[in-house]
């Protein structure tokens, strides 16, 4: 074979080498591999620095008062008893108009008989600071709502004016609940470091003691503005970032001012130093996270400006209610109040832990009425040994703890045995009679109660055995003895056998607070038997809906076209003071109905010239007249007090004192007893047993 290679034709060319079909071997089924669990992510460790922890469930407990508020104020939903005037004045009405559930409670007066038909006067005639129906000289700045530069710093009256009357009319009486709820919810979240469910209780606690449901929420604002006033104060303290300070600043001094607007220092005088101790202990307890203050010379800037923009409105304010303010006060009823205290509980200090036995109409009559006779809660009395004890056996003291304790004493004092005159003076407590300043007792009962409950929630002292069951027998016998003081204090209202339950359960309650005793739901236990022990106080109010009681009633119907047709012209009723509420209500310038102040520039300029009877009229009070003709002088106009907030107008309903006041309409409620002292009217409107007379001479 040749050496030279030989070239190959196509055809000849070689094919290339087979491959093998590579076989893949089919997979041998296997168990699905099991997906490793995956270890959640540790929880967030709280902030130590932190002051209120606005988690999602903070959040929503927020977020469901506030809707719950504005859901009421749409729907026109209040807890006033306004229902009340369906049977007092009677038109052939259903009894239910304007109720949806419960029952309208009369022992309310002040809110349906006079807070509601001086706001429904006031509406009708425009939001004026002057209304000759509600008193003397601006009385309607200090009482209703009026179109004023200060309304700014008066929520409740907010409503009034970007809604109707009736959604403004529950803006107003609703309000106070998200105050209470919001504010004292976050100041317990704080000084407890966020215990959300002894925080909530707190709130709850407050808001449904009787102290606060039976006076129809009342001190509910305060109670709230104080909270949110401390929880803003110390935000203050804290905050770094100039945009925020700001806020806070204003938002602090805004606060004050519209505390200082509710005008009532029987509670605000005392609540106020409760929440100062308690803020200071805080304070001073947490001294290293809060001092020394940053940016101090920037906060105490602002606070200084924010003091003088809002201080010229309320000066504007003041200089405008300087002079009704001073006739207030100077008055015979109420006059200027100064108390030393001493005069004791209207029930008894005990007198909670049976309330459930009494009811708005079965209560003895030595403690007045319901709503005088209620206040809160106290667990004080077991509270406060414990604490001395608690401070010993850690060898320090809780500040904010020592606060509350001081208050509930000092405070105790003075509703049973007194201070010395010269201290209720200096301290201004002395505005506060007893009987008002039981209801910031309560409320510091409450403060104490959970901020106790806060200090002992992981402490538990060992002890023998024998010590509980003493502990606990001693508990007994206190509760043996508020029964036996309620039971000779009822008047027979209260018998023993009615005490037997009451007695077992704030015995059971009040073990729950020995520290000595280790409880791993010892908080969870007392939250929930104070929840369930309040919870029927529910039912206290009412839940009305809208003014129809008195905007639709037939008397109210008839006067107001009157009124709207001759607005200068001044009325009178003869008969029930009840008529002259309804008629107040329609913006009449009425002379009888109720009076903040006696209208002297001009009513009582004609009525008593000389000032002889102004002991009698110089109050607060509810005015009536009667007819009362003397043939020998037949201008005599009588002026006599009947009660400390009441007195009657009495003279000849043709008198030329009257004709001079321009005294156009007479309601009676009755017929006229002779045709004589009708000679000068002709009958107008005719309402079955009532006829309105204008006068035509």
């Amino acid at each position: 074979m040749s050496k030279k290679k030989r070239q190959a034709s196509p055809d000849t060319q070689a094919a290339p080498p087979t491959r093998k079909p590579v076989t893949v071997p089919a997979p041998t089924p296997t168990l699905a591999a099991k997906p490793q669990p995956v270890a959640p992510l540790p929880p967030k460790p709280a902030d130590p620095n932190e002051l209120i922890r606005f988690d999602r469930r903070t959040n929503w407990t927020l977020g469901i008062i506030v809707g719950l508020f504005l859901l009421m104020v749409l729907g026109k939903l209040h807890f006033v008893s306004l229902p009340a005037w369906n049977t007092l004045v009677p038109d052939g009405s259903p009894v239910n108009r304007g109720l949806v559930s419960g029952t309208a409670k009369t022992i309310r007066m002040d809110d349906y008989a006079v807070g509601a038909p001086w706001i429904i006067s006031n509406i009708n005639r425009g939001y004026p600071i002057e209304n000759e129906g509600i008193g003397g000289l601006k009385s309607a700045m200090l009482t209703v709502p009026a179109k004023h530069i200060v309304s700014f710093f008066k929520p409740h009256n907010w409503g009034f004016f970007v809604l109707d009357a009736e959604r403004g009319y529950a803006w107003m009486y609703d309000l106070c609940i998200p105050l209470l709820l919001i504010g004292s919810f976050l100041f317990f979240m704080m000084i407890t470091r966020n215990q959300y469910f002894l925080s909530l209780t707190g709130a709850i606690a407050l808001l449904l003691s009787s102290g606060t449901v039976w006076w129809t929420f009342i001190p509910a604002s305060m109670i709230g503005y104080c909270g949110l006033t401390a929880v803003t104060a110390v935000y203050l303290l804290r905050e770094r970032k100039p945009l925020r300070i700001v806020l806070l600043a204003f938002g602090l001094v805004y606060l004050c001012i519209a505390y200082l607007l509710q005008l009532y220092p029987p509670y605000q005088v005392p609540m106020s130093y409760l929440y100062i101790l308690v803020l200071g202990g805080f304070l001073y307890n947490e001294r290293k996270r809060f001092f020394p203050i940053n940016a101090w010379v920037l906060k105490a800037g602002l606070l200084a400006v924010a003091v003088a923009v809002f201080g010229a409105v309320v000066y504007l304010f003041y200089n405008d209610v300087k002079e009704t303010i001073q006739a207030a006060s100077s008055t015979v009823y109420p006059g200027q109040r100064s108390e030393s205290g001493g005069s004791g509980f209207i029930a008894n200090w005990f007198s909670e832990y049976y309330s459930w036995v009494t009811n708005y109409q079965s209560y003895p009559k030595g403690w007045l009425n319901i709503c005088e006779m209620s206040h809160y809660l106290t667990f004080a009395p077991v509270i406060l040994p414990l604490t001395v004890v608690l401070f010993i056996q850690r060898k320090r003291i809780d500040w904010m703890l020592a606060g509350a304790a001081l208050f509930t004493i000092a405070l105790a004092i003075y509703v049973e045995y007194g201070w010395p005159k010269w201290l209720a003076e200096k301290t201004l407590v002395s505005m506060a009679p007893s009987r008002r300043a039981q209801i910031p007792l309560g409320v510091g009962s409450i403060l104490l109660t959970v901020i106790y409950l806060s200090a002992v929630r992981d402490y538990v002292k060992q002890v023998p055995a024998w010590v509980n069951v003493a502990a606990v027998a001693a508990i007994l016998g206190f509760m043996i003895y508020t029964a036996w003081v309620n039971v000779n204090d009822s008047e027979g209202i209260i018998t023993s056998s009615q005490t037997f339950l009451p007695v077992l359960f704030f015995t059971a309650m009040n073990a729950l607070l020995l520290f000595t005793i280790q409880s791993k739901y010892r908080i969870a236990l007392f939250c929930t038997g104070l929840i369930l022990f309040l919870l029927p106080n529910l039912g206290a109010n009412p839940l009305s809906k809208g003014l129809t009681p008195i905007t639709d009633h037939l008397l109210y119907r008839a006067v107001r076209p009157l009124v709207e047709q001759n607005p200068d012209a001044r009325w009178i009723v003869n008969g029930s003071q009840y008529v002259t509420y309804l008629v107040t209500a329609t913006g009449a310038k009425q002379i009888t109905g109720v009076k903040y102040l006696p209208e002297r520039k001009q009513i009582f300029k004609v009525l008593d010239p000389t000032m002889k009877r102004d002991s009698a009229y110089n109050r607060y009070a509810h005015v009536t007249f009667q007819t009362y003709i003397n043939p020998q002088q037949p201008d005599t106009t009588i002026l006599a007090q009947q009660f400390e907030d009441g007195y009657i107008i009495a003279g000849d309903p043709c008198s030329p004192k009257f004709k001079k006041l321009n005294v156009k309409y007479m309601l009676y409620d009755h017929a006229p007893q002779i045709p004589y002292e009708v000679r000068c009217m002709k009958k107008a409107v005719e309402l079955g047993s009532m006829t309105i007379y204008e006068r035509v001479d």
